[in-house]
């Protein structure tokens, strides 16, 4: 290096002047130090075994992509010259300002996103919040707290003595007709006061119809699949004495949930992979909630390729559909009337879900709730673009629609 490189380089660390061997030496040291830290997170990351493992049986195809990368990035710093890491440590105080600028931006803009909540992202907080509550149990997996209250966001949840959102279930009164409502999120009013449910609100409606006391059980559990929801039909909802059970089924009924239970473990970042650690952290960002939101459900994706052989093959599919068999014959065995509400917004949704639950309750009427949305936007029946929950105007008119389905169903059967 020339004497005016050195001068150069004295001049910039002003603090304190280095001959060259020393300099050299500081480069050389920079240089393994870097190089150690970028094959460590090398290693780290090849640790990780991807939830889809595809490559070598341990990689998602964009995992991969992510481990080629930072090998690229180890592999440039191992082969850089001496010059550059001069350059490198140059540059030192930019690169810190630079640094502090981002994190600062970063921050702000969270700061920003918290106070607006655009798109309503602060769902995804309160969701969690939701599943934390939750007690695990060895037959539904999980349920709600019996006898407490809480809020999530500005809507008061108060849960009855058997841990439904609900008051309290009183014996059977005497010429009372009794319906059970049987569902996940949706019967359970997300994001809606408790007295603006389908399920409250169905109760006046059809008392006003029956001319006679009705009493309607809301038992929906945020999260549960058909199989909870016909295990808790077995195990709780029968003794509750229905003249009626309603089913109000949706799509993520076909997913699958696997016990045990542990909420808390699941969104801890402690004892997981480096991976899932760094995962776990950034994903409390509302900021990447937002853009991961946005990625996932805004943007337009390329047509899945499944067939609809193998949808139907799925597990959980499989599992649905055995479950609403069993509910058909237990409703039978007891002569129980049953009716199922499909809960989709378009009539060009889940039309093979749709047609395979009509075929497996064996002539329970099926109702589709899509043309009950008909000309209405959206936006003025969910709860934000980020929840697609019904608000209280989407459960007024589900209500109003169910009361329909539901004293006409019941007319007919006296005939």
């Amino acid at each position: 290096m020339g004497k005016g490189k050195e001068a150069s380089f004295c001049h910039k660390t002003a603090d304190k002047r280095l001959t060259l061997p020393q300099m050299n030496t500081h480069l050389k040291y920079m240089k393994i130090g870097l190089v150690i830290m970028a094959w460590s997170m090398v290693l780290l990351l090849a640790t990780y075994r991807s939830h889809t493992p595809v490559v070598f049986g341990r990689y998602s195809w964009g995992y991969l992509a992510l481990l080629v990368c930072f090998a690229g990035i180890a592999l440039a710093l191992s082969l850089a010259k001496a010059a550059w890491y001069l350059k490198l440590y140059q540059a030192r105080a930019g690169i810190l300002v630079s640094s502090l600028s981002l994190c600062f931006s970063v921050g702000a803009v969270e700061l920003v996103i918290r106070a607006v909540d655009p798109l309503g992202i602060s769902y995804y907080e309160q969701a969690g919040d939701y599943m934390r509550d939750k007690l695990a149990d060895d037959d539904l997996i999980f349920r709600h707290r019996p006898s407490w209250e809480t809020r999530y966001g500005q809507v008061l949840v108060m849960y009855n003595e058997r841990g439904l959102r609900d008051r309290p279930i009183l014996p059977k009164g005497e010429n009372e007709y009794r319906v059970l409502a049987l569902g996940d999120s949706v019967t359970f009013g997300t994001g809606v006061d408790q007295d603006k449910t389908f399920a409250a609100r169905l109760e006046p409606l059809l008392q006003n119809r029956l001319h006679r006391p009705v009493r309607v059980i809301n038992s929906g559990v945020g999260g549960y699949n058909t199989v909870q929801e016909v295990t808790y039909f077995k195990r709780e909802g029968l003794s509750l004495e229905p003249d009626l059970v309603m089913l109000t089924y949706v799509q993520n009924d076909v997913e699958v949930n696997k016990g045990p239970f542990d909420p808390w473990t699941e969104s801890s970042p402690w004892g997981k992979s480096f991976p899932d650690m760094v995962k776990t952290m950034v994903g409390k960002l509302w900021f990447y909630r937002l853009v991961h939101h946005t990625y996932t459900y805004a943007l337009p994706k390329p047509q899945s390729e499944s067939t609809g052989n193998s949808l139907q093959q799925a597990r959980g599919w499989r599992e649905s559909m055995s479950a609403l068999e069993e509910l058909v014959a237990m409703c039978e065995a007891r002569n129980i009337p049953l009716m199922v509400f499909f809960r989709r917004m378009h009539p060009d949704e889940n039309n093979l879900l749709l047609a395979d639950v009509v075929r497996h309750v064996k002539g329970v009427p099926v109702k589709d709730m899509a043309p009950w949305f008909a000309g209405l936007s959206v936006s003025s029946v969910v709860n934000s673009k980020v929840d697609g929950h019904p608000n209280a105007e989407g459960h007024r008119v589900m209500a109003e629609h169910m009361v329909e389905d539901i004293s006409g169903h019941i007319i007919q059967l006296k005939h």
